[in-house]
C-alpha cells in the first residue's frame, strides 16, 4: 500500500455525522427505485453516494481521492467544488445547530429533491470560505445571513458583488481554529454549512503563522469600478475581501514568496496590458487586511 493511500484512508472523521448520512443516503436509494423518474433509479440502483472529501493539505491524497470510483449523487461533502442542479423552489428554510446551518429548499408544500447549484472556494489570508449560489432572491439572502451570524466559529459574513444577475455571492470569515465542510444531500433536497475547530490545533495551542502572498487593488466601494475590476479578471477567479475599515479589496492568487507574486504580477502586467491596479501584498492566514 503506497504511503498516500494510508495517509487518506486513516484521515480521522470528526463524528459519525458523515456516516450515518451516508447510511441514510443508501435506505433513500432502494425507496427511490420505486419512484417514477427512471433516469435516476437507475442511477441510485447503481450505487448510494459519492464522496468528495478535501481533507489534509497534501497533494497526493487529493489525486488518490480523484481516483476513487464514482458511484452515484446521494451524500457530497466537499470543501472546494460545486454541486446542486436547477431546482424549482418557493422559499428556503433554515435551521442553526450550534456550528452547523441546514438549509432545506422548499416548493409546492415541501421540500425540493436537489438543492439549487453551488460553488465554494477557500482562501486563507484571511481564512475564509467564498460561497455563490444560484436562484436566490434577495429576501432569502438576508434569511439565510442572518442565520449564518449566529454559527459558532463564524468570524463574519458579507455579501459581494456578482457579475450574473440570478447568482448571490457571498464570504463566511472563519474564526481562528476553524475549518469548515459542505455536505448535499438529495431527496429531499439538502446544503449544510458545517464548521469545526481544526483538528489538529486545540483552544490552548497557536496555529503555525503563515505567509500568505497574493496580489490586491486598493480599497473599493461596491460599486462601479470594483465590478469592472470584477469583469476585467473574472478570468484569474478573483476574491472579494472586506478590509476593517469597511472598504473592499479584490485579490488574485495566493503564493508562497514573495517573488512568486511579484513574477504572477509581471505576468498579468504583459497579459492585460498594464495592470498598474495591482500591487503584491501579504498576511497572516488569520489576518485580515487593515484597508
Amino acid at each position: 500500500m503506497s504511503a498516500e493511500k494510508f495517509v487518506y484512508e486513516n484521515i480521522e472523521i470528526p463524528d459519525d455525522r458523515l456516516t450515518q448520512a451516508i447510511y441514510t443516503g443508501m435506505g433513500r436509494a432502494v425507496r427511490i427505485q420505486k419512484r417514477k423518474y427512471l433516469v435516476r433509479s437507475l442511477t441510485a440502483a447503481a450505487a448510494a453516494f459519492v464522496l468528495l472529501l478535501c481533507s489534509a493539505n497534501i497533494p497526493a491524497v487529493y489525486t488518490y481521492a480523484s481516483e476513487l470510483p464514482v458511484l452515484g449523487e446521494f451524500v457530497r461533502a466537499l470543501h472546494i467544488g460545486s454541486g446542486g442542479e436547477q431546482t424549482l423552489h418557493e422559499d428556503l428554510e433554515t435551521e442553526v445547530s450550534g456550528n452547523e446551518l441546514v438549509i432545506h429548499f422548499t416548493g409546492r408544500g415541501g421540500t425540493t429533491d436537489t438543492v439549487v447549484p453551488y460553488e465554494v472556494r477557500c482562501y486563507s489570508a484571511p481564512s475564509r470560505i467564498a460561497l455563490t449560489l444560484w436562484s436566490l432572491t434577495e429576501e432569502e439572502y438576508e434569511k439565510l445571513e442572518a442565520q449564518i451570524r449566529q454559527m459558532k466559529g463564524a468570524a463574519d459574513v458579507y455579501r459581494t458583488v456578482s457579475l450574473e444577475k440570478n447568482e448571490i455571492s457571498f464570504v463566511i470569515v472563519l474564526q481562528r481554529l476553524y475549518d469548515y465542510e459542505v455536505m448535499e444531500q438529495s431527496y429531499p433536497g439538502m446544503l449544510s454549512i458545517r464548521l469545526y475547530q481544526d483538528a489538529y490545533f486545540t483552544e490552548e495551542e497557536k496555529a503555525p503563522e503563515q505567509e500568505v502572498y497574493y496580489l490586491r487593488t486598493k480599497g473599493l466601494e461596491q460599486g462601479e469600478e470594483l465590478k469592472k475590476l470584477l469583469e476585467k479578471y473574472q478570468d484569474e477567479e478573483p476574491s472579494q475581501v472586506k478590509t476593517q475599515k469597511g472598504n473592499f479589496i479584490l485579490t488574485i492568487g495566493e503564493f508562497s514568496s514573495e517573488e512568486e507574486a511579484e513574477n504572477r504580477r509581471k505576468e498579468l502586467q504583459k497579459e492585460y496590458g498594464g495592470a498598474a491596479e495591482l500591487q503584491v501584498s501579504f498576511g497572516m492566514a488569520k489576518e485580515i487586511p487593515e484597508r
